[in-house]
């Protein structure tokens, strides 16, 4: 720490240096008028020519009468090459008020240095934001890992890949959006502070309204049923990208904060979103990867479409020997579990039985892309039973790679009485002390389906889960640019 103090009052120093000079060591204004990308990627149109390029010294190395600095801009970086008899005295020796970390503009000729390096011989070196505290060492970046979220900014500054995580997590952004528009779909903004916050089961953010002297939370989906109410209003294809939250444990695959991407598609079947989807993740695969096959934790992912479209039933059949369609008497289910190694705890009800038994013995043996298809009806109030069926199922997927949940998708029940039903039967589960989790009912959704809704279905995609595939992150905090972290004693 003793060090560092040193380190600031010296640059201090120089700041004031600068101002005693007359110089604005933090001025309003850069004259940049090029980009070190554009001058390395077209030297042949830059040689000989005069420019101005901005940006941080990431390197700074004296050799007598000559120095070189290494510039960094968001194109990239580039070399600059000083010498003391163009500068001239007065120049030359204000340059050891410059440090790594400084902002600058520099201006000079493009050129090649005798190595052939390509290069901007400095005529002009201004300051434009003096660094006080000092860079990490390039070359070995932040290596803890509390720090490197903490101060992320640095962690983009030295290392790479989390800049270029970061940016492709925007360019599949850009990509989702531009897809969704281009297939007729309106992007509408819904309600991120709930009076019931519906649409999932998990447990919500508490927050308190002054004016209204009422409580609300914070919204734990993309807005479902605004959505879906949207689509009663004659909104046939409504979505939205948005940040949601849940006041839920952080692990590698959770985040209390998450964004996600949530649309509804009037008069679409399941069938018709599990081909829209699998244009949908195909297409975004190949725009932000630039291919299908790529590596992920270790393996080589496959997202070569067609994709395997699997039964959830079939898959406990598969991979744990239970057929749910076996089982009338929840101990039983739950007897049978045990003796299989599933972990369950006491009172849980159906729904929460049978999803645990799914994420702790099926879900982790799926690595490969499948479409996971007709859910237990138990498990959601809100999808439509499969038609022709016993009615134990719902028209519902969810997208798994890797035992990542990539999505959820329904083919959203539209039916009032069916759907009050539902939510009484909720009710009923949460007060004889089963399945907690599940939220309230929504009368004011219910009323606005008995002016009718029509058919359709609809999807919610985890956007951070999906960075974490295409980048092979360990984390979803690799993911966010700035995760919520608990504050520093200071």
């Amino acid at each position: 720490m003793a060090m560092l103090d040193t380190i600031r009052e010296g640059r201090i120093e120089k700041a004031n240096k600068f101002r005693e000079k007359g110089i604005n060591p933090y001025p309003s204004k850069s004259n940049r008028d090029t980009n070190s990308g554009d001058i390395i990627e077209n030297y042949e149109k830059f040689e000989g020519k005069k420019v101005t390029v901005s940006g941080r010294v990431m390197l700074f190395r004296e050799l007598g009468k000559i120095s070189f600095m290494k510039l960094k801009d968001m194109s990239g970086e580039i070399q600059l090459y000083l010498k003391r008899e163009e500068l001239g005295e007065e120049e030359w020796e204000d340059l050891k008020l410059f440090d790594v970390g400084d902002f600058v503009d520099a201006s000079g000729v493009v050129c090649k240095t005798k190595t052939g390096e390509i290069s901007v011989q400095i005529e002009e070196l201004r300051i434009l934001a003096k660094s006080i505290r000092p860079l990490p060492e390039k070359w070995l970046g932040i290596q803890d890992e509390d720090k490197r979220f903490r101060q992320r900014y640095l962690d983009f500054l030295v290392n790479p890949e989390s800049r270029e995580r970061i940016e492709k997590r925007a360019k599949l952004l850009k990509y989702l959006r531009e897809f969704l528009w281009s297939k007729g779909f309106i992007e509408i903004e819904n309600p991120s502070l709930e009076v019931n916050p519906a649409g999932a089961q998990a447990e919500p953010f508490k927050t308190h309204i002054n004016a209204y002297d009422m409580d609300l939370y914070l919204r734990i989906c993309a807005g479902e049923l605004w959505q879906k109410m949207s689509t009663i209003g004659g909104f046939e294809r409504v979505f939205e990208v948005a940040r949601a939250y849940r006041n839920e444990g952080v692990d590698a695959e959770h985040n209390p904060e998450f964004t996600m991407l949530e649309f509804y598609w009037a008069y679409a079947t399941i069938e018709d979103n599990i081909k829209f989807h699998e244009e949908l993740f195909s297409g975004m695969v190949k725009e932000v990867v630039g291919d299908y096959k790529f590596q992920y934790q270790g393996k080589t992912l496959d997202m070569t479409p067609p994709y395997r479209v699997a039964r959830y039933n079939d898959l406990f059949i598969e991979h744990i020997g239970i057929d749910l369609d076996k089982y009338e008497d929840l101990e039983e289910l739950k007897k049978v579990a045990i003796e299989k190694g599933v972990e369950l705890e006491e009172g849980l009800g159906w729904s929460t039985t049978i999803d645990q038994i799914f994420k702790q013995k099926v879900r982790p043996k799926l690595f490969d892309p499948v479409f996971v298809t007709d859910y237990p009806y138990i498990l959601t109030p809100l999808a439509k039973r499969v038609e022709n069926g016993n009615g134990k199922y719902v028209q519902m997927f969810q997208f798994v790679i890797d035992s990542m949940e990539m999505c959820r998708t329904y083919g959203e029940l539209n039916d009032p009485i069916d759907q009050m039903k539902r939510f009484e039967e909720q009710q009923e589960s949460q007060v004889d002390g089963e399945d907690e989790d599940n939220w309230a009912a929504d009368y004011e959704f219910v009323e606005a389906m008995e002016y009718g809704m029509p058919p359709q279905s609809g999807s919610g995609l985890g956007i951070d889960r999906w960075v974490k595939v295409l980048t092979d992150a360990q984390s979803l905090r690799e993911c966010i640019a700035y995760p919520i972290m608990k504050p520093e004693k200071k």
